[in-house]
């Protein structure tokens, strides 16, 4: 089997993520797989260090015919492709009707957004073998058009438990100049408002005024943005803007406490990354997070986009630093997105679909 991820994402998503991961994991079972994106990505950088074969989108907003024939000639020589996000599988879904023989299509959906009527009937539905929901909410979306129920499955990212471990070895307080005893929390998401970033650095504001020796990590792009507010807020100096990391999991381990103040979400693969590395977790209830994040049990729950309650949430997280109970049942609930394990199950669903396809043009010949 040749198996191709394909995404438009042109920075580091969660969907970008999940095309290097599904391309470096799958070939452990033997796949032959290639990711397909933009030259000059992070994804492209990554899958070429890993020795990840790469193909690239014809370089428009629009794919016109000409783009649409050219990607059908990559296309046509792989037996899935995988789209990771929705620009990308209206690529490749045009592209198909250009290939003589189409690969099996699979769509992986990523956020719980409104779909419309006629998205449901033609690229979800036509020449779409298969859709992902990446979280029961998305599945539930995707199921109110009856149509589509037969090729929905429900699975959700996985994580690299290797390098989201307990064991990692990183950085700690002193190499940002920080009082080993400060308190340190983190957020690692692009700076943009359905992030909950605004809200965060005012939450921050109101906490630091409580707590003295607490301080913030904003990781991810374009966190630069974050600091004319945290000027205006006073929290400057407490504020560590450090943009996009590869070393995530070593800045996690110089933290105490990682936030994720959503207003949707998919799944949030950066929060299971930090519940991997046995952190208290504080999380918004949006998207697929109540689903895995029990109040109380795994981490701490807060209502999205409110300043109050994300201020509550996190002095519960401060005083529950030394709970290892928590710690413990994030670690066990992190176990089950295993890459591996989600990279293989995936598989079987793609092994499913080739073999309903050849039955279906078996019986068309």
């Amino acid at each position: 089997m040749k198996v191709l991820h394909a995404t438009t994402s042109i920075g580091w998503s969660g969907g970008a993520e999940q095309c290097f991961l599904f391309a470096k994991y799958m070939r452990e079972f033997g796949v032959e797989t290639a990711v397909l994106t933009y030259p000059g990505t992070e994804l492209e950088k990554r899958a070429s260090e890993s020795g990840i074969r790469v193909f690239h989108f014809p370089l428009t907003k629009k794919l016109d015919l000409k783009g649409a024939r050219e990607l059908s000639r990559i296309i046509s020589r792989f037996t899935v492709v995988n789209t990771h996000i929705s620009k990308a599988h209206w690529f490749v879904w045009l592209s198909c009707l250009f290939t003589k023989k189409r690969p099996v299509v699979v769509y992986t959906r990523r956020v719980n957004y409104p779909i419309s009527p006629i998205s449901a009937i033609t690229k979800y539905n036509i020449n779409t073998d298969v859709l992902v929901a990446i979280s029961p909410a998305i599945s539930n979306r995707l199921s109110k058009f009856p149509f589509l129920r037969k090729k929905i499955r429900l699975v959700p990212p996985g994580i690299e438990l290797q390098r989201f471990s307990r064991d990692t070895v990183g950085y700690s307080k002193k190499d940002f100049g920080i009082d080993p005893n400060g308190k340190v929390l983190v957020n690692v998401a692009n700076f943009s408002e359905v992030k909950g970033s605004f809200v965060l650095l005012k939450a921050f504001c109101e906490l630091s005024k409580r707590f003295e020796n607490l301080f913030l990590f904003l990781v991810g792009r374009d966190t630069e943005k974050a600091i004319p507010l945290a000027r205006k807020l006073g929290i400057e100096k407490k504020v560590f803007v450090l943009g996009f990391r590869r070393d995530v999991p070593q800045i996690l381990k110089a933290c105490d406490i990682f936030v994720l103040p959503s207003l949707n979400e998919g799944i949030a693969g950066s929060l299971l990354q930090a519940m991997a590395m046995g952190m208290i977790v504080v999380a918004t209830k949006v998207g697929g997070i109540p689903y895995y994040l029990k109040d109380g049990k795994n981490g701490i729950l807060v209502e999205p986009n409110s300043v109050e309650s994300l201020v509550c949430g996190i002095e519960r997280a401060l005083s529950n630093l030394e709970n290892d109970k928590m710690k413990n049942s994030a670690v066990e609930t992190a176990r089950e997105f295993d890459i591996r394990k989600i990279a293989k199950k995936t598989l079987e669903i793609y092994e499913e679909a080739v073999k309903i396809s050849f039955s279906d043009n078996s019986r068309k010949r």
